[in-house]
């Protein structure tokens, strides 16, 4: 079994040309850098904004977040490797954007700030065993309105199977196997979310879930001011 361990050493190894080999993929008519483009299209950014991008990595998604937000917006990127992190800053400095936070975080540990106006996530999810704890920690973290988006993977159904299989030797270096697929967040954003849209690519192997947020109920106000220790919950007598 692929541990976090083994998928941070992993990506550790391969950071420094992580984002040549997402550009190979073109080879099999795969239009990631459209498919990330249309990803944080869908989250409706105005400037000013807030967002956390889940699993950053080198920060292909940076680009398009900070035209949307401008300077005046905030983005923090959580991820488990070091060396993505390091490529991401690399981008950031040279970019000049001084309101991109980076933390260095298994995105299962990472505690959302309050009240952000996006949530974004790219392949990651197949990786985290505690995808619904963290997509319900993103649902109470959002703004009313806010939304979450999540571009991953899942298994095919209509693909061959000698096919998928090329797919998984592709992706083999970077702790992508079949045990990726059997995970299914989409499922959690719509138990989480009380307004949900899930749409599908690439002959089924690519999915876009997306969340809204909508306004708290009074108990989850309470739960969440009782969290800040503004007050105390009382204990039932």
């Amino acid at each position: 079994m692929i541990t976090k361990k083994d998928i941070r050493k992993a990506y550790q190894r391969h950071a420094d040309k992580y984002d040549l080999s997402v550009q190979l993929y073109r080879l099999l008519g795969l239009r990631i850098e459209a498919y990330r483009s249309y990803t944080v299209d869908l989250l409706s950014l105005q400037k000013g904004d807030w967002v956390v991008e889940l699993g950053c990595g080198t920060g292909l998604n940076f680009p398009r977040i900070m035209e949307k937000i401008g300077p005046g917006g905030r983005l923090i990127g959580v991820d488990i490797t070091p060396g993505m992190l390091d490529v991401a800053r690399a981008k950031a400095d040279r970019c000049g954007w001084q309101n991109v936070e980076l933390i260095e975080s298994d995105i299962a540990a990472f505690h959302f700030p309050p009240k952000v106006n996006g949530v974004i996530s790219t392949g990651v999810f197949g990786y985290v065993p505690e995808y619904d704890c963290v997509i319900e920690k993103a649902s109470r973290a959002l703004a009313p309105g806010g939304l979450l988006v999540i571009f991953d993977l899942k298994r095919p159904e209509r693909w061959p199977s000698w096919l998928f299989h090329l797919y998984l030797g592709l992706a083999q270096p970077f702790g992508v196997t079949p045990a990726y697929f059997h995970h299914k967040p989409w499922k959690s954003v719509e138990r989480h979310f009380p307004a949900t849209r899930f749409e599908e690519r690439y002959g089924g192997l690519i999915y876009i879930s997306t969340g809204i947020a909508g306004i708290p109920t009074a108990g989850e106000i309470i739960e969440e001011m009782a969290n800040l220790e503004m007050f105390p919950v009382p204990s039932p007598s």
